[in-house]
């Protein structure tokens, strides 16, 4: 499989990434939730469609692939929840939206720590290598 291109999203590439490693192994034609959920991030039509396209930074274009447009539909997500002002905590409720669902965490309090746990410990990895990389002699 080809390298996936995940710039598209911006500041938020590394927590994309981090997200599309633990739903999907970054496999861009995986299926899941018994056929509900698609694609790299595994993601439920309605999420799809309430986010790609709604952000002019992470506009949908006619020549999207499908991984393209799942990269910018959670860029998008991840910056109507104000991900990048966001304290460490709400980051985290952020990330356990994204399983659960917005309203599963934000108005039921739902919590899914395992998930929390994994997505930290993939994010944790993409941070520490790109801190490596910058640090390395050319």
């Amino acid at each position: 499989m080809a390298t996936l291109d995940y710039s598209i999203a911006h500041e938020f590439a590394d927590a994309v990434r981090a997200f599309a490693m633990i739903e999907s192994r970054e496999n861009p034609t995986a299926t899941g939730d018994e056929g509900l959920a698609f694609g790299l991030l595994q993601m439920h039509s309605a999420t799809f469609k309430r986010y790609y396209g709604c952000e002019t930074r992470f506009a949908a274009e006619v020549h999207d692939s499908w991984h393209t447009a799942q990269i910018k539909c959670c860029a998008a997500f991840l910056h109507a929840h104000g991900w990048s002002t966001a304290t460490q905590e709400q980051r985290e409720l952020i990330v356990q939206a994204w399983n659960i669902g917005e309203a599963g965490v934000f108005l039921e309090k739902k919590r899914n720590p395992e998930y929390l746990s994994r997505w930290l410990e993939a994010f944790r990895k993409l941070t520490d290598e790109a801190d490596f990389a910058k640090v390395q002699p050319e």
